[in-house]
């Protein structure tokens, strides 16, 4: 098999306030921070590859030939997945912190899966799945 010429390490999430992103990622959803440089935090959020959030101020000046201004089309853009092995205690544990869910928890049997959404402190859509409970 051939090698692949690209492999995903990083999701950049650029983020309008640090101090509030890092702490619904660390504190509240619970990832491990592997690397914190103040404007950019790296999150350990799978063996694979890292959730990193920029703050987006940060990333404009050192790439100040780029727009990274959020989009001017409303609505979600991308959505942040995370398996969640037990997803009914898990959003239990996340509502006693204080999380608002998008919605209530839904069955979808023709994915087989099991899901919740919600919003992190800038507005970026998460969905957490799991198995369907029997």
């Amino acid at each position: 098999m051939a090698q692949r010429s690209a492999q995903l390490t990083h999701i950049w999430l650029l983020v309008e306030n640090m101090p509030a992103a890092l702490a619904f990622y660390h504190e509240t959803l619970g990832f491990r921070v592997a690397s914190n440089l103040g404007q950019y935090v790296e999150l350990d959020t799978s063996q694979d590859f890292f959730l990193a959030l920029f703050d987006r101020g940060a990333m404009q000046a050192g790439e100040p030939g780029i727009s990274v201004r959020p989009p001017g089309v409303e609505g979600q853009h991308a959505v942040l997945s995370f398996e969640i092995a037990s997803l009914d205690q898990f959003c239990e544990e996340l509502q006693a912190k204080g999380v608002q869910f998008a919605g209530a928890l839904t069955n979808h049997p023709d994915w087989g899966l099991r899901t919740a959404f919600l919003h992190d402190p800038d507005g970026n859509l998460l969905c957490l799945y799991g198995p369907i409970p029997e």
